[in-house]
């Protein structure tokens, strides 16, 4: 199985490859930064799993190193914000066949509740 790869130019001139991603780059994504708290932290892991720069894989500590154009065009592609979108699916319900969706049935209760929205009166 070949895997599906981007490459783009980054603004500093560099040469990214970008993988596909899978559920398990997340989950290492995860496990890199466990504990850390801050929330880039997942988002930067997971361009290290994901991305090379110039042929050569790429560290955590080297995304937090890198030029803030270079790391905001790295997410882009890893997240699917940029014009390929790779990396979302398509969605399940196309916008114009909301109508054809099941609605949420109504509770029957009418009876006074605890429920902050039932106190209105």
């Amino acid at each position: 199985m070949t895997e599906v790869t981007r490459t783009t130019t980054l603004p500093s001139g560099k040469r990214a490859e970008v993988r596909k991603g899978k559920g398990r780059d997340l989950m290492r994504a995860h496990r890199a930064v466990a504990g850390n708290t801050e929330p880039m932290s997942v988002s930067f892991a997971l361009i290290a799993e994901l991305a090379r720069i110039d042929g050569k894989p790429v560290v955590y500590e080297d995304v937090l190193e890198m030029d803030l154009e270079d790391v905001l065009a790295l997410e882009a592609e890893v997240t699917g914000a940029g014009e390929s979108r790779e990396n979302f699916p398509p969605p399940a319900v196309q916008e114009g066949n909301l109508e054809n969706l099941s609605q949420p049935r109504q509770s029957l209760d009418l009876s006074p509740s605890d429920s902050p929205t039932r106190n209105w009166e």
